[in-house]
């Protein structure tokens, strides 16, 4: 009676288990669908389908990565396998990044999503990376692998404002603000490395959103870089 009663908690356990994995994954594909929705119709009606929304494309791609990252840290009720350093040096990437967009139009896309769309979502991404912090240290700081995640971070951003203080355009023919602009490209394609530390320290295991989070990232600097090459 007592192996029935185990064998029964089991199954409904292990049925519990499998509709939580379908709910994430429905949770996924919404997260998805939602994003091509929205990046067609940015495209489409907003920016006329002009080559410069690509860099519309890439912020709102980022901002993906992050509402994916929210969901396994909602989902699993756990901050492990979260780099808190990898968030940071992203928030301080988009603080500088704003620092100019919101105000100064040298580095926006010349379509109309370069008007308001293009600094709305890098403004939703910062929230995002400042509620994911959150999680990650204050409410669930009990599964937040601090000792793991120790990879030092001060030559990551210290590297980027002297290459930005040397190497920034001039866009925007204020110094400060362009090369704030350029320490915020540099500190973008630098902060996943925190990531993949935190991976190599934890043996190599990564947790599916993860993997979805470093693609949407990729993704990113992906058509970043090919509009960078081409203008």
């Amino acid at each position: 009676m007592m192996a029935s009663a185990s064998s029964f908690a089991s199954r409904h356990g292990l049925q519990s288990g499998i509709k939580g994995g379908d709910g994430a994954k429905n949770q996924v594909a919404l997260a998805y669908a939602l994003f091509i929705c929205l990046a067609l119709a940015v495209l489409h009606f907003v920016a006329d389908g002009e080559f410069s929304a690509i860099m519309t494309m890439a912020v709102m791609s980022q901002s993906l990565a992050m509402l994916l990252l929210l969901l396994q840290s909602l989902t699993s009720g756990s901050a492990s396998g979260i780099s808190a350093r990898a968030l940071g040096l992203e928030a301080l990437a988009l603080c500088c990044r704003l620092s100019s967009t919101l105000w100064l139009d040298g580095y926006l896309p010349a379509d109309a999503s370069g008007d308001w769309v293009f600094q709305a979502t890098d403004i939703c991404t910062l929230l995002l990376v400042l509620g994911l912090l959150a999680h990650v240290l204050v409410v669930q700081r009990s599964t937040y692998q601090e000792e793991e995640d120790s990879m030092p971070v001060l030559p990551i951003v210290l590297g980027s404002v002297v290459a930005a203080v040397v190497l920034h355009a001039d866009l925007n023919s204020r110094p400060l603000f362009d090369a704030l602009w350029m320490a915020g490209l540099f500190l973008g394609v630098l902060a996943v490395i925190p990531q993949f530390w935190l991976v190599s320290k934890t043996g190599g295991r990564i947790e599916a959103l993860t993997s979805h989070f470093i693609f949407m990232m990729a993704v990113s600097r992906l058509l970043s870089g090919i509009f960078m090459w081409h203008v």
